[in-house]
This record gives C-alpha cells, structure tokens and sequence, in this order.
C-alpha cells in the first residue's frame, strides 16, 4: 500500500454533502498531512498539502437515490514543499446517494482514472461527510458505526453550545479487505476530533485533525499519519467557465476528459523518418514485445503511423503479429492511428481479417474522431453487399456506436447517434435494422430511444429481440416502459427473455421485482434464465432479494437454471 494512498484513506470519514436543489456552492479546502513511515527499520517521512476552491453541485435527483457533483478549481499540491502536478484533482467527479440510508451506491468521474487516482478524488468527497447528520438527533451523545477505506469504526457525535458539531472517531472495529490491510494490524486512533458546522445546504464549515497508525502483523512496516482538514463557505459567486457547471445533471452522461488531459505525456520523441520506424518495427516480435515498450514506440513514431498500412498489405508479418498491432494502434488513439485505422478498413485489397481488426482496433478510441473519417466509415458502410461486406459493414456501424459511447455526452457522440438514427429510419432491410439498432444500444444515447422502441412490434423475433437488448443499455424510466409494456403481450421465448434481461439492467420497484419472480417459476428453461439474471441485477443495490432466491434453489430442477440462481446468490 502506498504512503499517499494511506494517508489519502485513514483519516478521512465516508459520507456525502446535503443535496439540496438549489443548493450550488463552493468553500477553500485545504489539508495537510504528515506521514512518516518505517519499513524494514529504515525510516522515511513526507508532508503533503493539498488546496483549493471545492464547488458542491447538487445532481439529478429520484425517490431512490441522488447524484452530487463536485469539482476542485484551481488545485495545489505540494510535497516537501515542492509544487507537483495536480491536474487529476480537478477533474469533475460525482457520487450517487442512497436517499435513505445516504450511503455510497456508486460514483463516475469525467474523465478515465486510474483507480489509485479515483480514490483520491473520492476521499475528499468523504472528508466533507455530514449528510447524515441533518437527521440525528444530538440532544444527547450519539455513538454510531461508520466505515471508510481502511475498515468499520465507532464515531460519536455530540452537540457544542454555539450549536455545531463535535465529531471523534473512538476506534477501529475491523479492517477493509479491499483496502490491502490483510497483512496488517488494527488501525490505531491516536487522536481525532473535528468540528462542523451545518445549514439547511448542507456543511458551511469543518475544521479538525486525525492521527492514524497502521503497523504490519510482522512489525516491520509501520505508517504513523497526522492529518489537519479545513473546509469553510465561500459566498463570493462561482466562475461560470467552472467545468462542473456546464455539465448536465446526469453524470453518466457526461463527455470524457482524455487521457492526453488527464495524463499529459511528454514531447514525443519519433525516429529520423517513417523507414526507419518501419525497419524498427520489422526487428522486433510484435507478438511477445511488453505492451509498455510497443506502446512508448508507437507513440513516439505516431506521425509515421500512415506508413504501416503497406506493411500490413504486404503481409509480411505473422497473424499474431498483426493483431496485437492493430490492437495497440487502436489504444494510441491519436489523430494519425485512426486514420490508418480507417484506410485499412476501406481498401478492399487488404484482406477481411485485417479489415475487421481495423475496425476493433478503433472501438479503443476515447478521442472523437475527425469528422471526415466517420463520414468514410458510414458511406462505406451504406454499401452492404452480400457475405464478408456486409459483415464488415454490420461491424462497422457497430464500432462507431461503441466510439460514440466512449464519448457519451459529447456532441460527437450525439451527431454519431443522430446519423445511426437517420441510416435506420430509411433501411427497410431487416439484417441493416438489426445491426442498426446494436450500433444504438452501444451508443448509450437515450435521446434515440424513441426510434427504437417501434421495433420492439416488429414481426421478426429477431429485431424485436435486438430492440429489447438495445434499450437495455440505456436504462431509464422511459426505456423501461417501452420493455414491460412489451413484455405485457409478447409470446416469443426468447424474446420474452431478451426483454427480461434488457429490464433488469433497470432499478426496479419492489411490484416490478414481484414480476420477475413470477417469470422466474413455471415458465420455458430460457424464460427463466433470464428472469434469474434480471434478479441477480437486481441484488446488487438490494442484498435482500437473496433469501427469495435460495427459495427458488428448492423448487428448481434444471441443471442451468440452478447454477445461474447460485451465481445470482453468491457473486456480489
């Protein structure tokens, strides 16, 4: 476990802000941490200093669960006093709420994280805890169990005279598998005390201190914390340039920042020219070269990427060979790999395979893509043909759902999705209809929803199928209509079952979860197995489904269906 990982996770407590509305405001943050640590007796130790201006964004809001958006403007981070990038930390993130129990459910950020770097994020999401609060009642000492990235602990509350609030944690009951603390002892409380201050918005002011101390079962690791965590309103207005501010109300559908944002690479540093890359790459086995050292070489020479498409031609290199390239062509992601990528896919000399890995190689992209090359990749897609083209083109528009995807709330990804919409509106071809429809659900765009939902009467099981598994991926009040109001009157099994699935990606009330289980017992094997995988959906935000699931395991007796009850019981 790493020191900025440790201190990150031990001091600060788990919660959430109080969403309200209206409520949009920003407050300085700063905290300040002291590690010092003993590793197989030989001392170290950092300061680290983290601050900023911390907006809180209330979300979109259901009966269920709610979102809160926040976003550090401006951070600063210093360790050992000297400045260190802190671009990550000021990457918009939010966290879905239970309404109830105000618990974590989920989080999304805008932009792909690493996980060490999303727990960064989130942790000071947690040192702001203080939703709970506006409920209890602090007429009295009140000692409750709270958890956060190192374990379970006891913290008590109690009420100060000028009417804040007194927080300590008293001690750790247990460690957190996931936090790699199996090989570690208790976590110690030195010490820890905050005080917060509330209003109808949620917290206006915290300030306070932690001393945390982890120490390996062996004795020979040792990592000693101090922590100070300072959060004060800010009335000044917020700048309305601040990212999170343009940002739509559901997260899950806001535009990626990329990688090249998120993680800026240094200045490439490319060969003499595109022959000797060439020569370069000739040398080496593609197949067995670390994907770190092939990755480094194609970033480096990406200017040259063009030139790789009469290598590919000549077929000079092994199968093996190529797909791993075509493979981390796609993951370069620059403006140069997608147009290879594109050319490969369009020249009908180079063989179908290489052709079809083009096209997987481009679902890694993260970047839009120029809008020339989606204009290519549509028209040739237009043209179906018969056998491997019209695979080929089925993939195609595929792949450019999957791209808008990864874009998901850009305007690219709704021009892409706008233009899939258009294609199906005017093919009257069921097997175009169908891989249009997948090329929709891959999108994720909801906005199209309504030019799906008309298959889900076609007379082909085989688009009405698709139609369901389509609005599956896009799960939402609307889409969710569309399928029960469907599987209302469907009499195909299997797509009853598509349906079935397609409905449990959804959060469902507990009447709807009733008519799962009603699908889930004398009904066709394949009607079954769909119910059971929509109800083991269904048990991730709701563990209480189980029992009435081992119920099941009693009365049933297909092989198939019982091994899907006993996953649906067991993985989460």
């Amino acid at each position: 476990m790493t020191i900025a990982r440790f201190l990150l996770a031990c001091a600060l407590p788990l919660g959430s802000l109080q969403a309200q509305t209206q409520c949009t405001f920003w407050g300085d943050f700063k905290t300040v941490a002291e590690t010092n640590m003993l590793t197989l007796n030989q001392p170290s130790s950092n300061h680290l200093t983290l601050d900023g201006q911390l907006v809180y964004r209330p979300l979109m809001r259901t009966e269920k669960y709610y979102w809160l958006g926040l976003q550090l403007v401006k951070p600063t981070l210093r360790l050992d006093q000297q400045a260190v990038e802190a671009t990550l930390y000021s990457v918009p993130f939010a966290v879905k709420i239970h309404a109830q129990t105000k618990q974590l459910m989920a989080h999304h950020f805008a932009g792909k994280l690493k996980s060490a770097d999303q727990q960064k994020l989130l942790a000071i999401y947690q040192s702001l805890h203080s939703e709970h609060l506006q409920s209890l009642d602090l007429s009295v000492p009140s000692t409750q169990q709270e958890q956060d990235n190192l374990g379970q602990y006891q913290v008590v509350y109690s009420r100060n005279a000028d009417h804040s609030i007194r927080r300590a944690k008293l001690a750790y009951l247990s460690t957190k598998a996931s936090a790699n603390l199996l090989e570690f002892r208790l976590p110690q409380v030195r010490a820890d005390q905050f005080t917060l201050t509330l209003d109808k918005c949620g917290l206006t002011r915290l300030s306070g201190q932690n001393h945390t101390q982890v120490e390996s079962k062996q004795g020979d690791i040792r990592i000693d914390v101090k922590q100070q965590i300072q959060f004060r309103y800010n009335p000044t207005p917020i700048p309305a340039t601040t990212l999170l501010l343009t940002l739509g109300d559901d997260p899950t559908l806001w535009p990626q920042l990329s990688e090249a944002q998120l993680y800026p690479r240094p200045p490439a540093q490319p060969l003499k020219d595109a022959q000797q890359f060439v020569t370069l790459l000739q040398s080496q086995d593609i197949s067995t070269l670390s994907s770190d050292a092939l990755a480094q070489l194609l970033y480096d020479n990406q200017i040259y990427l063009g030139a790789l498409k009469a290598l590919i031609k000549s077929q000079s290199l092994s199968d093996q060979a190529l797909k791993r390239l075509f493979m981390m062509v796609g993951k370069n992601d620059s403006i140069y790999a997608h147009q290879l990528l594109v050319d490969v896919y369009l020249d009908p000399e180079i063989q179908g395979k290489q052709r079809f890995r083009s096209l997987m190689g481009l679902k890694y992209a993260q970047q839009p893509l120029n809008p020339e090359l989606v204009e290519l990749v549509m028209e040739s897609a237009r043209q179906t043909g018969n056998g491997e083209q019209r695979r080929l083109s089925n993939s195609a528009m595929m792949v450019l759902g999957v791209i808008a995807h990864n874009q998901q709330g850009s305007e690219f990804a709704s021009d892409v999705a706008q233009r899939l919409t258009q294609q199906l509106r005017q093919t009257s071809h069921s097997h175009r209809q169908v891989s249009l429809l997948a090329a929709l659900g891959n999108s994720g765009d909801a906005s199209q929803q309504q030019y799906i939902a008309p298959f889900l009467q076609a007379s082909e099981p085989r688009l009405r199928q698709q139609a369901a598994e389509s609005l599956g991926k896009m799960p939402n009040p609307q889409s969710l209509d569309y399928l029960t109001t469907q599987l209302s009157q469907e009499q195909d099994q299997e797509t009853q079952a598509a349906l079935l699935k397609a409905i449990g990606n959804n959060e469902l009330t507990s009447k709807q979860v009733d008519g799962l289980f009603s699908y889930s017992q004398s009904q066709p094997q394949t009607v079954r197995l769909a119910a059971v995988a929509a109800l083991a959906q269904q048990t991730k935000a709701n563990p209480a489904l189980k029992p009435r699931l081992k119920a099941l395991v009693k009365k049933e007796k297909d092989q198939q269906v019982l091994r899907a009850l006993m996953q649906a019981i067991y993985s989460h």
